[in-house]
């Protein structure tokens, strides 16, 4: 199974050399879904999803000039990059793991920034129009038949093969040395893995494919059948991940993407808004979440229905306050505080009300300060402000790239980035070339001399 994930993976590579732009793009979405956990051997980056886009890069090499240059004009997708490189260098400076080692410092610029934030320029130039997912709607539907098929294993066998496969020889010393691919085994709350080492990933990822899917077939870009294949195969990775804040971020990603793109008379609208405070108070108050636990218990003989982890966020929050009081409170504590000065990377926590750092802004402030968290919220704030403003140039493509923005916020406010930053540049990477794909079209219709531009004429 590892030899397969490796030749796939160099296959892919190859064929980023002979393939379309398009399809290019597929092949980078498709590593995202099913190669997360793959490491080629004596390659010079190792991990899947590094080689896929380096090899990308290389093969478009020719272009580039031209693709920096359409880029460079994109106001909205440069500002918030370079917002992206400031916080990056001020993060180097201020990390003494990362000071002095020049090779520890390269790896940190690609893996923040050549193979995260910038996988959203890669998708910008790859797809030319909206129409242009098609082949990437294809693909993603056998990786999803994939994912559901090996989910569907590890959910009977209560074992991931394909994680003990690619992870073999590691444990997590955090649950009992056990194998990767075995972690929720003697959990109180079984969750499926599929293919990532994270169940939080496999929820994630099948949320962001179904939106994806959704738009499409609202475009009359995908068939009926295709899309419930593609819907079934999501939700089963969605419910099965067995992640409370995988459901609600997708349940108002969801719910946002409709209200933006349909609509809605009166009453439907008030059904919507309510079915969201409903969700957001399951999450965020406590008394209404042990009454519905309870309820749904009432179903299961087995359930073993917990309280809120509200009150554990809370203890988070307050111990990482008390490690950026003083000197630190700006800039934080520099990058791998929380793993090698913690221990975390060890098994060997120093603070256990740390445990999991469940938030993007805990592990923001903890290791960057305040200054690294109001740049992360000044980024995302401009990719929403470009999509609230591209509204009327495309209602349905902004209301999508806006729900991807509100699912990535949603899960790593309530859990951490873990692996969803990347997928989601993709993603908004798409969909922003395909709004700037309208303007230049309507621009382009604007300019057009009276006499040329086509007229009805009256029956």
């Amino acid at each position: 199974m590892k030899l397969v994930a490796i030749i796939v993976t160099l296959v892919g590579c190859v064929l980023m050399f002979t393939l379309k732009r398009e399809k290019k793009a597929a092949l980078i979405i498709m590593g995202a879904m099913t190669l997360t956990l793959v490491n080629v051997p004596w390659m010079p980056f190792q991990k899947a999803n590094y080689l896929l886009q380096a090899a990308f890069v290389l093969s478009e090499w020719k272009n580039i000039v031209h693709h920096l240059r359409f880029l460079s004009r994109v106001t909205a997708l440069k500002l918030p990059l370079l917002i992206v490189i400031v916080s990056t260098i001020i993060c180097i400076i201020h990390s003494p793991h990362l000071n002095g080692d020049s090779s520890t410092i390269r790896n940190f610029i690609l893996g923040e920034l050549f193979f995260k934030y910038f996988a959203i320029c890669y998708a910008f130039w790859a797809y030319s129009r909206e129409s242009a997912i098609r082949n990437t709607l294809r693909l993603s539907i056998y990786c999803l038949i994939v994912l559901t098929f090996l989910g569907i294993i590890n959910y009977i066998t209560k074992s991931a093969m394909f994680v003990n496969a690619l992870t073999e020889g590691m444990t997590n010393i955090h649950k009992g040395d056990v194998s990767l691919g075995e972690v929720y085994v003697a959990s109180e709350r079984f969750r499926v893995l599929s293919m990532f080492k994270s169940p939080f990933d496999y929820g994630y990822i099948c949320s962001a494919i179904f939106m994806l899917h959704l738009h499409c077939y609202y475009q009359g870009l995908e068939k009926k059948r295709t899309f419930w294949l593609a819907a079934t195969c999501c939700l089963f990775g969605i419910i099965f991940c067995n992640c409370r804040i995988v459901w609600i971020s997708f349940v108002l990603s969801l719910f946002c993407y409709i209200l933006w793109s349909v609509k809605f008379s009166r009453a439907g609208l008030y059904v919507l808004l309510t079915a969201i405070a409903l969700f957001f108070s399951y999450y965020a108050i406590p008394s209404v979440q042990e009454k519905v636990d309870l309820l749904f218990g009432v179903f299961d003989d087995a359930s073993e229905a917990q309280g809120s982890s509200i009150d554990m966020r809370l203890t988070q929050f307050d111990a990482t306050l008390d490690y950026i009081d003083g000197e630190t409170i700006m800039f934080g504590n520099g990058k791998g505080f929380f793993s090698n000065d913690l221990g975390w990377g060890e098994g060997e926590s120093v603070d256990k009300n740390l445990w999991g750092l469940e938030s993007v802004i805990f592990g923001y402030l903890l290791e960057r300060g305040v200054v690294g968290l109001l740049l992360w919220v000044l980024f995302y704030s401009m990719i929403s402000h470009y999509f609230w403003t591209s509204r009327k140039i495309h209602k349905r493509l902004s209301g999508l790239g806006f729900s991807f923005v509100i699912l990535y916020l949603l899960f790593s406010i309530g859990t951490g980035e873990l692996g969803s930053v990347y997928p989601t540049m993709l993603l908004l990477g798409y969909v922003m070339k395909a709004i700037e794909k309208k303007k230049l079209k309507l621009k382009w219709r604007k300019d057009l001399p009276s006499s040329s531009q086509p007229t009805r004429q009256r029956s």
